[in-house]
Parts: C-alpha cells; structure tokens; sequence
C-alpha cells in the first residue's frame, strides 16, 4: 500500500499530519523543509502501525507565509549530525502552503508626559491575504527553489549520469514540473485566506468572470470552464520575461550557443572565441541537446508579438519585426501603471506626514485602471506562452549558472550578485557592448514588476465594495517592492518615475542609451 501524507486538521491551536501506509514496526521520522529545501524541523513518528499523527504547529510557529514540505523516512535513512534525511531514503512527501494567523494588534504604553503624532491608522481588509499568497507563489519559484528542485534530478538522478543520453530530458522535464506543481494544501490556522476567498475556494475577481459565463459551467469537459484553473489561475507574468531579455539572458546564450557550433555571429574579433568545453564534463552534452532543440523553441518574434499583446512592450532588435508585424498591442498599460507607480509615490510622500491624513483614493483609482487594461490583454496565448517562456528562460539560467561558463566568462569577483548565474551576462554585456547597466537592475524590475502585477491582475479592484481602504494596505503592503522597481527603471533607462509618469517605451530608451554609449566610445 502507497504510504500517503495528508494534512488531517487544522486549527488555531493544531496542525495535524496524517502518514498512512506505513510498513514494519522499525522507526519512522519526518523533517518539515521550506521552499529552498532547508529543514526547519524534525522529530519521530510516534506509535506503531500503518498510521502515525504528529502535531506540526510548534514548527511552523513563527515562520514566515510560503511554501513548505513534510517529509517521511526511515530512522536508519538519517544523517546522524543533522537529522536530515539522505535523498534516497525520502519514504514519500507533501507540499503545503502555510499562512500565519494575524498578529495581535500591539499597543505600546505611552508615558503620559508623551505627546506624539502618529501615521493615520489603516483599515484592516480582507483582501491583504492575496499579498501574502503572490509572496508565497513568487518566491515558491524563485531561481534557488528551481535550482534545490532540479539539481537532484538533473545531476544526481537515481538513473543514469549527467552525462546519460536523456539527461538534457531531465532538465527540460524537471524545469515544467516545477513550474506546474500545484501549491498542496494551505495550512492557514487563522482562517485569513478563508475568510477572502469564495465558499468554492475561489479569488473574489475569478468568481467574478466564472460568474459571466453560466453556459461554460455544465459539466462539459471538452468547453467548460477549467477547474484546477479557477482554483490555482497563472501564478506568472509575462514581464518577468520582459525584463530577463532586456538584461541580456537569451542573447548571452545565444551567443554561446552560437560559439559552440563554431559560427561567427558578429563581424570582428569573435569575444568568446576562448570557448573550449572539455568532453569530460556535463556541460557541452546539455549545450548540444540545447541546440537541437531549438526548434522547439520560442522565437523572438513569437515573444515579441506577446509583449505588445499583453502589455504594449516593445523589443529593439534586428530579429524583432517592425511595427506593422503586429495586430494589436495594449498601449494604455504603461500609461496606467506608472500612473499606479507615481501615485503610490506622491501617497508615501504624504503618508509618512504625521499632520497629514493622507487619500489612497488616486492610488485605488490608478489600481482600478490598471487591473482593466491588464485583463484586456489576458487571452489568446495567456498562460501558456508565459509559462513557456519562463521554463526556457530558468533553462538559460541554469545552463549560465554552471562552473564551465564561469571558467570563461566570470564576472566581477567582488560584486555581491543575488544569483549565480548573473555575473555571466554582465560579462558578456561588456565584451559585445550592450546596456552597460547591471543585470541586477533588470532582474529588479523582473521580480518586483511580477509581483505588482500579480497582485493588481488577481485583486478585485473593479469591485463596488472594494475602497480605498484596500489601496492603503496594497500601497503600503508593497512599498518596498514599489519603490525597488522604480529605482531599478532608472537605473535601467534613465527615467525618473517620481517626477512624472512617462509612458515612452523603455525598450526604446535603453537603445538611445547603447548608441549614446557607442557615439562615446
């Protein structure tokens, strides 16, 4: 019998694991993980049988919102310092989102002698649960849980070597599933989540649309509306992909990939002509499985028609097709979120004046907005063509994160680069004369810009019962991230969101900036 894992009760004051399936009286233990794979707990299945329970409230205590594991293996599998278990000894496992109950409002004693202006309180919403679930979904596939879910399977598989045949296979295969995983149960002890959501589970905003379309919901699997995508929508944004471009990624491995097969992609000294593999190591069999698996791939014209479509986005490039390429393109998005940018400025600006009560209402108005013209472009290709561009893109960087292309391309020994992969490209910016501009900027805007939207797509902002309550939690729940992604704009193109709202294409600004850069040199 298949030993299975489920999470059997959930209360403020107890989080029951079930393990079922168990065989043998021998000993039995468990390890709870976070998302990078990390353990945080362990401790001993108790009793004796098939069926064990173990209380995880203590362990999860005081841990942040995000995605965590429980799993099961034998006593004897344990590594006898750190009570971790060794990966072949995992019995079974189960994913499950934690969401921590709300904290108890705290009120400072305040001696009486004490006369103090305080920023204006806000308004408890339901609705800021759905900041805590783009947090969870966003890091659950940041590039170090990609890197702690593939690297077993890739370089240590059970089966086979990275060397085997199907090893790029492998890579390919893991890198969807990761990004398909569903999230597995949410541990939500305080009934936050609960209380937003629909009584089907559902975010107030898809409910809505589901609700539009009574025919599509007549038990017809062939037209009907899909199940598992009401209840878990796209947790991606095509911007991320945007911004990765823009940084240089998919041209640095173009260029390698090129060097590989030995051909010449621009006129002059070739800057990686010191390429040279050694058969000996992993590396140039997953480049060769990359290439002929080109076809299979994404083009940049199918991406670039996809930028414009969903957001208006333009890519500069002698590959990319002109402008009359193209049928549609969404050209109020960057008006309207940077209008959301500039507002949620102007409103920090007056929020942190104690003699002020400052008006989220431009703030919510420029979130209303924003929300319509990102659901405008959100068909056709949604969905499926940002989850393929993503899986190719965490391909690529897995592939440029690997010691060889170090070994060639480096990159600033001292600069403290967030992942392992990114000094490559920076390298390979400077040696062919791109966008002098860290790749730490764009991956900037490709992180926070991903969890902007995210929330503004999902939120149900066009609601008549939402206020500008919600537009003070939202602005002041993603101020960090606000304020990351406007510094990294200007960084990136040279344009001062603070000021003004601009709406100038930013694929434009940063070619003005590599030929003003080329004029210099």
């Amino acid at each position: 019998m298949p030993i299975t894992i489920e999470i059997s009760s959930v209360t403020s004051a107890l989080v029951q694991v079930s393990v079922r399936g168990l065989e043998g009286d021998g000993g039995f233990r468990y390890t709870v993980n976070d998302n990078a794979g990390r353990q945080i707990g362990h401790g001993n299945l108790k009793g004796r049988g098939p069926d064990r329970y173990v209380d995880i409230l203590d362990v999860l205590e005081g841990k942040p919102a995000g995605m965590y594991e429980f799993r099961v293996h034998e006593a004897a599998g344990s590594d006898p310092e750190t009570s971790a278990a060794r990966a072949d000894a995992v019995l079974a496992s189960l994913r499950f989102q934690f969401i921590p109950s709300a904290p108890a409002p705290i009120t400072p004693a305040v001696p009486p002698t004490v006369v103090r202006l305080d920023r204006a309180a806000s308004t408890p919403t339901t609705d800021e649960v759905l900041s805590t679930l783009v947090l969870t979904a966003t890091t659950a596939r940041s590039f170090a849980a990609y890197k702690a879910f593939v690297d077993p399977i890739v370089c240590r598989p059970r089966t086979g070597s990275p060397f085997g045949a199907d090893a790029y296979e492998r890579l390919v295969r893991a890198t969807r599933e990761f990004l398909e995983q569903v999230r597995g149960p949410v541990v939500d002890p305080g009934g936050v989540a609960g209380a937003y959501l629909t009584a089907d589970g559902l975010l107030p905003y898809v409910d809505t649309i589901v609700q539009r379309f009574p025919d599509a919901l007549r038990g017809d699997p062939c037209s009907d509306l899909d199940p598992d995508l009401l209840a878990e929508p796209f947790p991606l944004e095509l911007i991320w992909s945007y911004w990765e471009e823009q940084a240089g990624l998919v041209q640095t491995l173009n260029h390698i990939l090129a060097r590989f097969q030995n051909r010449r992609v621009t006129s002059g000294p070739d800057p990686l002509a010191r390429l040279d593999l050694s058969p000996l190591r992993p590396l140039r069999h997953f480049l060769w499985s990359w290439a002929e698996d080109e076809s299979s791939r994404l083009t940049v014209r199918h991406r670039a028609a996809e930028y414009r479509y969903e957001y208006g986005l333009v890519l500069v490039g002698r590959a990319v097709p002109d402008p009359g390429y193209f049928v549609e393109a969404n050209s109020r998005f960057l008006e309207s979120f940077h209008t959301l940018l500039h507002e949620a400025l102007v409103f920090f600006t007056l929020d942190d004046d104690t003699t002020v009560n400052a008006d989220a209402f431009p703030v919510y108005n420029a979130l209303r907005d924003t929300h319509l013209v990102l659901a405008e472009g959100a068909s056709n290709s949604f969905g499926d063509l940002p989850t393929q561009a993503r899986m190719e893109m965490l391909v690529m960087q897995w592939l440029a994160s690997q010691p060889e292309v170090r070994d060639f391309l480096g990159g600033k020994p001292m600069v403290p680069y967030e992942e392992p992969w990114m000094d490559r490209i920076d390298t390979m910016k400077s040696l062919a004369g791109w966008t002098p501009t860290s790749v730490t900027h764009f991956h900037e805007l490709a992180v926070r810009g991903e969890q902007l939207l995210l929330t503004i797509r999902w939120g149900n902002w066009n609601s008549t019962a939402v206020t500008a309550d919600s537009a003070r939690n939202w602005a002041r729940t993603w101020r960090n991230q606000i304020q990351r992604y406007v510094h990294a704009y200007r960084a990136a193109t040279g344009v001062d969101l603070t000021v003004a709202a601009d709406a100038r294409q930013p694929g434009h600004l940063l070619a003005r900036r590599v030929a003003e850069r080329s004029r210099r040199r």
